[in-house]
C-alpha cells in the first residue's frame, strides 16, 4: 500500500508486546465514512461549494476548497476542534477517503495532506460575506432535509426556538468582550432551532457585550419566512424573556406568526399579579400550580396582548414564585400555553449539549488594525457556522439511529453517545487492485449495516 515504515517499539513490562504504528492501515475514525456517505446523499458540501466565491488563484491551492471544508466538518464532528487537530486527522485513512473527491483505490494514497495555514486560509476565504450567507444557508438546508426525511416529522405542529448562548473566549480575539451576566470574555452568537426535533435551522456569531434582543428580530423573521416556505404552513416561535421586546412581537403580530415568550417582570405585572399570589388557607405538601389569562398594556406599547400568569406554591417556602408568558394565541387554554412553552426544554438541552460536547473554539489570534480586525471576525462567524454543520451532520445520524443507540428505545441518544458509538470506531483498512476493505468490530458493522439501510432509502439530491 505505500505506508512508510516506522520502526516498533516495545514494552519493559512485557517485551512480547511490540508497538507498530501504520497510517495507512489503521483508523480510530471510521465513522466519517458514514458522514461522507450522507453527505452524499445530500450533497450538502458539493452544493455549498458551488455557491462559495473563492478568489484564490486555483493554480496554486493546493487542495480543492471541497476537501479542505469536507477535512475541517468532518473533523468537527469526530470531536477535532482545533485547526492542528484537523490536519492531525486528515492522515487518517479513511479520512483521506471520505474527504477526496476522486473515486476508485487511488484516493487512499495520492491524496495529499493538508496543512494548518492551508485551512487558516480556506477560514479567511469562507469568512467573505457572500460565503457566510451560503453558509447559512446550507445550515437551513441540512436542517430542513433532517426534519423531513430523518426525523419524519408531518405537517405540524413546527415551533422555532430562538435563543444565544455564550462561546468562551481565552484570548483577545476581535469580537470577545466581557459579558457580566456570564461573568466572562466571550462571544454570544444568536441560535434558531426546530424545537420539536431539536435540528438546528440557524446561527449567527455577534459580539460578546450584546444583549439577547440585539440583530434578534432580522434573525427571526429570516428563518420563519424560509421555514413557512418551505413547510407550506405557518409556525410558533417560542423563546425567553429577553427576546420579548416591542419590536419583535409587533415584527411577528404584523406578519400573524404566533409566539410565546417569557416577559420580565416590571411595576404594571407586579399590580397585576398581586391579587393573584395570595395561597389557600389549607396548605399541600405537594408542589401546586395556578395559570390565569389576564390583558396586560405595557408603557411603551399602548397594544393589549395577552399575557399568562403562572403562579407556583413550594411546599417549605413562604412566598410563592410567579411568572408571565406573553403570546398572541387568542384561543387556546393558558394550560396549553403554559406546556406548550416548557417543551422549550428540548432546546435547551440541545443548546447545552452544543456548548458541552462540540464545544465550539474560535481563533485566539489577536489582529491590529480595522481591516484586519474585521477579516479575523469573519474567519471566526465562518468557523462557528461550520461547527453548526457539524452538529447538523451528527444530529442527522442520531435520528438515523435512534432504534440502535437509544437507551429506551424512544428517546434521542446523546450526540456524545452518537460519537463513541458511531463515529470512533476502530477499522482495520486493506486494499487489493480494485478494492479498499475496511474492516471493523462485528457490534459495530452490524449497526452499521441497518444505518447504512436508513442512509440509502433518503432521497438524493439532484
Amino acid at each position: 500500500m505505500g505506508e512508510r515504515k516506522r520502526s516498533d517499539r516495545s514494552f519493559s513490562f512485557n517485551r512480547s508486546i511490540r508497538l507498530a504504528g501504520h497510517d495507512e492501515h489503521l483508523s480510530s475514525n471510521a465513522g466519517v465514512l458514514l458522514l461522507r456517505e450522507l453527505d452524499e446523499r445530500w450533497r450538502t458540501t458539493s452544493r455549498l461549494v458551488d455557491q462559495l466565491d473563492d478568489p484564490r488563484r486555483v493554480n496554486r491551492a493546493s487542495q480543492p476548497l471541497l476537501v479542505q471544508l469536507r477535512t475541517r466538518i468532518f473533523a468537527l464532528a469526530a470531536g477535532f476542534s482545533s485547526q492542528r487537530e484537523a490536519v492531525l486527522l486528515a492522515s487518517d485513512p479513511l479520512v483521506r477517503l471520505t474527504t477526496a473527491d476522486r473515486r476508485g483505490t487511488s484516493a487512499l494514497i495520492d491524496s495529499a495532506e493538508i496543512s494548518q495555514p492551508t485551512l487558516a486560509r480556506t477560514h479567511r476565504v469562507l469568512g467573505l460575506e457572500q460565503n457566510q450567507r451560503a453558509l447559512n444557508d446550507a445550515l437551513f438546508d441540512l436542517g430542513w432535509r433532517v426534519i423531513r426525511e430523518a426525523a419524519k416529522v408531518g405537517d405540524g405542529p413546527h415551533t422555532i426556538d430562538v435563543d444565544s448562548m455564550p462561546v468562551t473566549s481565552h484570548g483577545q480575539q476581535p469580537g470577545s468582550v466581557w459579558n457580566g451576566y456570564y461573568r466572562g470574555r466571550c462571544f454570544h452568537p444568536l441560535m434558531a432551532l426546530h424545537g420539536e426535533t431539536g435540528t438546528m435551522l440557524s446561527a449567527r456569531l455577534r459580539p460578546g457585550n450584546v444583549q439577547s434582543a440585539d440583530d434578534a428580530r432580522s434573525f427571526v423573521l429570516d428563518v420563519v419566512e424560509r421555514f413557512e416556505s418551505a413547510v407550506g404552513s405557518s409556525v410558533l416561535v417560542r423563546g425567553d424573556s429577553g427576546f420579548s421586546n416591542g419590536a419583535m412581537l409587533e415584527a411577528l403580530e404584523a406578519r400573524k406568526t404566533r409566539y410565546i415568550f417569557r416577559i420580565g417582570s416590571n411595576p404594571i405585572l407586579k399590580r397585576m399579579a398581586k391579587p393573584f399570589l395570595k395561597l389557600p388557607r389549607e396548605r399541600s405538601s405537594e408542589p401546586r400550580e395556578w395559570v390565569h389569562s389576564l390583558t396586560y398594556t405595557g408603557r411603551r406599547s399602548p397594544k393589549d396582548r395577552r399575557v399568562i400568569l403562572v403562579v407556583q406554591e413550594t411546599p417549605g417556602e413562604l412566598f410563592p414564585h410567579s411568572f408571565f408568558l406573553v403570546t398572541n394565541d387568542k384561543r387556546s387554554k393558558p394550560e396549553t400555553i403554559l406546556e406548550r412553552y416548557r417543551q422549550r426544554g428540548t432546546s435547551e438541552s440541545r443548546f447545552g449539549e452544543l456548548k458541552s460536547r462540540l464545544a465550539p473554539k474560535l481563533s485566539c489570534t489577536s489582529r491590529k488594525g480595522d481591516e484586519a480586525r474585521q477579516a479575523a471576525w469573519n474567519a471566526n462567524a465562518s468557523t462557528y457556522l461550520m461547527y453548526m454543520l457539524a452538529d447538523g451532520l451528527l444530529h442527522a445520524l442520531r435520528w438515523l439511529s435512534k432504534d440502535e443507540l437509544s437507551r429506551d428505545g424512544e428517546s434521542l441518544p446523546r450526540l456524545q453517545r452518537v460519537q463513541r458509538l458511531i463515529i470512533d470506531v476502530a477499522a482495520r483498512v486493506t486494499r487489493s487492485a480494485r478494492r479498499i476493505h475496511v474492516h471493523v468490530a462485528e457490534t459495530a458493522s452490524d449497526a452499521w449495516v441497518r444505518l447504512l439501510s436508513r442512509l440509502g432509502r433518503l432521497r438524493p439530491v439532484t
